[in-house]
């Protein structure tokens, strides 16, 4: 492998500056720094592909560490383009991550948040989200009826508060205030011990 991955050098460093450092070590085929878009702001590392694998070699061995222009710069083989996932054992549910010949310290990814079925949120969705649909809110029908009453002699009322086995239904399903649950429940308490609802439904 000729190719080598150099890192933690000066945002001043251009390519010319990183091919001519590293003739020193042997023959340099091309040198790029990494930069935030076309032309941009480097990014404090690139990658330099030597001659011949032993000149990269040698330019692990004198260059890693080396201090240049007040930085001391990482040298290491360049490992390739190399899949990474982050939450989730092997990868299941993760967020998958590629990164391209960055090599191991540089924290660098060209693809981190791709589309697929790997999100950033850690999952995804065996259906698509509707957004179009909305559930129904339930409202508490005496409010929106203000001459009903809670009465433990309305049998007929209370019955639409309870399940087919006698239950008081929970809020989630009967669409009431705090206030009126708790009413409507002492309501029909008081009409089965009065024998006017039954417990269960007899089944």
């Amino acid at each position: 492998m000729s190719k080598i991955f150099v890192g933690n050098f000066s945002f001043s460093v251009t390519s010319d500056k990183l091919k001519d450092f590293f003739s020193k070590a042997g023959t340099v085929i091309s040198a790029k720094v990494m930069t935030e878009g076309e032309g941009g702001r480097s990014r404090g590392f690139g990658f330099v592909e030597m001659a011949t694998p032993e000149e990269a070699r040698k330019a692990i061995e004198e260059l890693n560490g080396a201090t240049w222009e007040g930085r001391q710069i990482k040298v290491s083989e360049d490992r390739g383009p190399r899949k990474t996932y982050g939450q989730g054992q092997h990868g299941r549910g993760g967020d998958y991550r590629q990164e391209q010949g960055e090599g191991r310290d540089s924290g660098y990814s060209q693809n981190r948040y791709p589309t697929g079925p790997y999100t950033p949120l850690g999952y995804f969705r065996a259906q698509p989200l509707d957004l179009g649909t909305r559930k129904h809110k339930k409202i508490d029908p005496f409010v929106e009826d203000a001459k009903l009453a809670i009465d433990y002699k309305d049998p007929r009322i209370l019955k639409r508060f309870m399940s087919e086995r006698g239950k008081i239904l929970p809020r989630r399903m009967t669409g009431l205030t705090a206030a009126h649950q708790r009413q409507v429940s002492r309501a029909i308490k008081r009409a089965q011990h009065l024998a006017l609802l039954s417990f269960t439904d007899g089944a």
